[in-house]
Parts: structure tokens; sequence; C-alpha cells
């Protein structure tokens, strides 16, 4: 399968990420835009050092969970389960 050749991004595209990136998801984006998703995440990166992006507020929905819902399955309450993190090495004590 070829792949798809994405076009330079322009400062346009730069403005459009900027006022738009907390409503829709990466894809959604450059889709729209017909730059690649690697682009937007790259524009966003350089965004983020220079000014504060804000959170994002859309998200994929979970294929699964909508599987579920559309069959009218029951779903399995999520236990409130304080999450550790899993980044770096355990400390010598």
């Amino acid at each position: 399968m070829a792949r798809r050749r994405s076009r330079p991004y322009t400062a346009d595209d730069v403005k459009f990420i900027h006022e738009n990136y907390a409503a829709m998801t990466a894809a959604d984006i450059a889709e729209k835009l017909g730059i690649s998703k690697f682009q937007v995440s790259k524009i966003v990166s350089e965004l983020r050092k220079h000014i504060d992006l804000p959170k994002k507020t859309a998200k994929r929905p979970n294929p699964i969970i909508e599987y579920l819902k559309s069959a009218g399955l029951p779903i399995k309450a999520d236990e409130e389960k304080p999450k550790k993190s899993t980044r770096g090495r355990k400390k010598k004590s």
C-alpha cells in the first residue's frame, strides 16, 4: 500500500489548530486540513513550548464500550482506585 504524502502546513493551519485543538481530535483536524496526524501533533507540541494550550475535551470514543451500549449488554462499573505512576524507576530504600 502506497503511503499518502501530506502537504506542508501553513500559518493558517497553525491558527486553525490553535483555535480548535481542545474541541476536535487530532484525526479530525488532520482530515479537515488535509495534513497528517503526525503534523498536527508536531504543531501542537511546538505550540505548547510557547503558549498554554487548553486540555483536550474531545476524545475518540472507546469502540468496545460503544458496542456494549449498542448491544444492550451490562457494563461493569470501574471501582475508584488511586492510580500509581508507572514512570521512572523505583527508588532504593
